[in-house]
């Protein structure tokens, strides 16, 4: 997607758009139009770098405010923290576009075939060796025999899918979780559990990477281990 687009040409066209909707009065097209291109430049540029959770929340956010112009209040989204210092946790250095692709897998193979609203629950844990976060939703769910399947891919490193997806221009969650795999190593990486009816949880293990490091709980504050109370499905 990088090579084939042209950043400024992207950008000026959607601030184009969005200067005629504000002059035309049509704000809900200003709107969307700058959320737009705050997520176009955010994607496009510098995809391999490390960002802060911070960064990776806002850009969630920001897809989830594209997202409800389609679903208006059919979806719904809630972020949580299970920590003493947020602050702290937000620091934390993760691989960039690691949140959005998980997000808009849960809405489009779970939310979006639900009749009724759906809800997106992202909650962050943090502990002396780990940063954990838990995606849910209570979608459709998928079979048993389809979750073994998809952890057993999930377990290892597997670098010809990195370059096979990456050639088709798309971040998909196998990808997500081989960068991870990558950057830090085999233990770390992505876990889904669900059940077929009731939801889906994708799990994100990361090494709590404070400005390069690790930091521990004395320096973020502690945090509880307190088990999400919805939309859960890990055993």
């Amino acid at each position: 997607m990088q090579n084939q687009i042209n950043p400024h040409f992207l950008y000026n066209t959607l601030e184009g758009i969005r200067a005629e909707a504000v002059i035309s009065g049509v704000d809900t097209i200003a709107e969307m139009t700058e959320a737009l291109a705050t997520y176009f430049r955010y994607t496009i540029s510098q995809v391999d770098n490390l960002v802060t959770l911070e960064e990776e929340l806002a850009n969630v956010e920001n897809y989830y405010y594209i997202q409800k112009f389609r679903f208006g209040d059919r979806l719904d989204l809630m972020i949580r923290y299970d920590c003493e210092d947020e602050y702290s946790v937000l620091q934390c250095q993760i691989p960039k576009l690691t949140l959005q692709p998980i997000v808009e897998n849960s809405i489009y193979h779970g939310l979006e075939q639900k009749m009724e609203k759906g809800h997106l629950d992202i909650k962050i844990t943090a502990t002396d060796q780990h940063l954990i976060i838990m995606v849910s939703d209570d979608g459709v769910g998928m079979e048993k025999e389809q979750v073994k399947k998809m952890n057993e891919v999930l377990r290892s490193l597997r670098l010809e899918e990195m370059q096979t997806e990456s050639s088709r221009g798309g971040i998909a969650v196998r990808n997500v979780n081989n960068r991870i795999k990558l950057l830090f190593g085999e233990e770390y990486g992505i876990s889904i559990y669900s059940q077929s009816g009731a939801g889906t949880d994708v799990e994100i293990t990361l090494p709590p990477n404070y400005d390069g490091g690790s930091y521990a709980s004395e320096k973020v504050g502690g945090c509880n281990a307190e088990k999400q109370e919805n939309i859960h499905f890990k055993p």
